[in-house]
Parts: structure tokens; C-alpha cells; sequence
């Protein structure tokens, strides 16, 4: 088998770095040369574009920003695709709305591509060692390449739905995700407040089964001093803080009942005092 993968952030990276760890062959293409450096220095071929390696693979993995940049990856896609014999898998990996699931796959279906959502939770650690939990639309529907591929990337492969379902099932999961952790920083606050024990609360959580694996890596952020983030690690940590606020948005985009959107729309907001990057913790949202 043969990946192309688009996108080499900390998640894509880790993905790439999986395959070569297990010996598939793996072309890459991001717009950032040091990350596909890294990329070639580990066992990767790099490609000029989106459009060169699609010359070269069986299945494309697409993990970027958002859907303005699935699109165009789609777009660039379309080009190489022209000359090949057989149908080209996309995989999208990014976290975006169910609807733009649905644009990009008519667009890739527009010169013959077959794209499918593959989102996925848990980490680059879990990443790196194969262990992601994978969100398949149309699962049934993937060609056999594409289907031995999820084995190498994820533990647990979910048939989420038709394609779209991915998508939906991911942005729901992430709603659960930073719920936990903005009602941890809550807990946390309140604790100390009242000069509770934090580490006998949170070995209670642990107790009953209540502190999940992610949660339980999130919680040191809430330890650091204020004013401590500065320079390149605050700018990660905004990072994150961005993308946890576009995927939110995105899930409140979907709640049809008002309440409901309310209350994520409310937990959006939340995300920068969570991950403290909010004003009194010296800079802005």
C-alpha cells in the first residue's frame, strides 16, 4: 500500500509517523518545508503538491485547518487524479461541519474522486502508536485499500453512519471533551477556594471511574500560575485554544433546539479561561 498524507501538524505528523513505524509507504505534501524535512528525515517522499502525489498512492489522507482547506486540497487533488486508472480515496481527518463533509465529496466526486470522513480522537500520542479512535462515514462503502488503512491508524474503527456521520459523531465527542475539562477547571477553582485537597479530588475521580485519559492530561494546565504562558508556549496553547472554539462552534451549528445551543455556545466561550489564555491570564482571546 501506498498513502499520500496532506497536512503534517502535530496530528498529521504523528499519523505519518505511524505508517512509517509499520512500513507502509507514505508521500507527503504541507505547505510548512521544515515539517516535511521532518516528514523525509523519518522515511517519508515528499511531493511538490497535493496534486504530485496522487500520481504515486492507493489512498489520500487530508489533515488540515478546516473545510476552506479540504476544499482546496479537493481542488488540487483533481489535477493529479486526471491520468489515474482508478478511482482516488480521500480521507478527511479534519474536524469540520457534516455539510462541508458533503461539499467536498461532490467535489471529489466531480472528477472522479471517492471521499470519505475519517475523524479521529485521542491524541498524538495515541496516534503515534497506532491506538486512535477512528469516525468513519460510509464505512461499508470504502475500497479495500482504504479500509486496511484505518487498522494501522486507529484501535477502535466506529461505522459512525453514511458519509457526514463521521463528522457529526467527532464534533459530539469533542462537546464531551471540553465539557469535562471546563468543569474540571471549575472544580478545581472551587476546591481551592475552600482549601480542599486537589490531589484527593481528583484520586476520587479517578476512584470511580469518572477522570478519563484526556482529562487526566489537560489537568497540569490548570496547575501553571498566571502569567506563566508566555511567548511560543502561550501561542501553543491559544492554538489549541482556537481550534477547541472552532469545533465548538461547529457543534453548536448542529443543535437544532435553542437551549442546547446555548449551552455549548456558552462553553465556547468558556475555552480560553479554561486553557488560560483569557485576559487576566495576560493576553487576549
Amino acid at each position: 500500500m501506498s498513502v499520500g498524507y496532506v497536512g503534517l501538524g502535530q496530528m498529521g505528523s504523528a499519523m505519518v509517523g505511524r505508517l512509517l513505524d509499520v512500513g507502509i509507504s507514505v508521500t507527503v505534501f504541507d505547505l510548512d518545508p521544515e515539517a516535511v524535512e521532518e516528514a523525509v528525515a523519518a522515511g517519508a517522499t515528499a511531493a511538490a503538491s497535493s496534486a504530485e502525489l496522487t500520481a504515486v498512492v492507493d489512498v489520500v489522507s487530508v489533515c488540515v485547518p478546516d473545510a476552506h482547506h479540504v476544499e482546496l486540497v479537493v481542488d488540487d487533488l483533481a489535477v493529479g487524479a486526471a491520468g489515474r486508472d482508478e478511482a482516488l480515496t480521500v480521507l478527511v481527518h479534519s474536524t469540520i461541519h457534516p455539510g462541508a463533509v458533503a461539499s467536498a465529496r461532490e467535489l471529489a466526486a466531480g472528477w472522479g474522486g471517492n471521499l470519505h470522513d475519517v475523524c479521529v480522537a485521542g491524541g498524538v500520542v495515541a496516534a503515534r502508536a497506532g491506538e486512535l479512535v477512528l469516525f468513519v462515514g460510509g464505512r461499508d462503502d470504502l475500497p479495500p485499500a482504504a479500509a486496511a488503512l484505518l487498522d494501522n491508524y486507529g484501535s477502535h474503527v466506529i461505522a459512525a453512519g453514511p458519509v457526514g456521520a463521521g463528522a457529526a459523531m467527532k464534533l459530539a465527542f469533542n462537546v464531551m471533551t471540553y465539557a469535562q475539562f471546563a468543569a474540571s477547571a471549575a472544580a478545581i477553582g472551587i476546591a481551592e477556594g475552600a482549601e480542599v485537597d486537589t490531589d484527593a479530588l481528583v484520586g476520587a475521580w479517578r476512584r470511580v471511574g469518572q477522570l478519563g485519559v484526556l482529562t487526566e492530561r489537560f489537568l497540569p494546565i490548570l496547575d501553571l500560575p498566571a502569567g506563566y504562558l508566555v511567548g511560543a508556549s502561550r501561542d501553543r496553547m491559544q492554538s489549541t485554544t482556537d481550534i477547541a472554539r472552532k469545533d465548538l462552534r461547529l457543534a453548536a451549528e448542529m443543535c437544532a433546539d435553542g437551549d442546547l445551543r446555548a449551552m455549548v455556545e456558552a462553553l465556547e466561550r468558556a475555552m480560553p479561561e479554561v486553557f488560560g489564555v483569557g485576559d487576566e491570564q495576560g493576553g487576549s482571546p
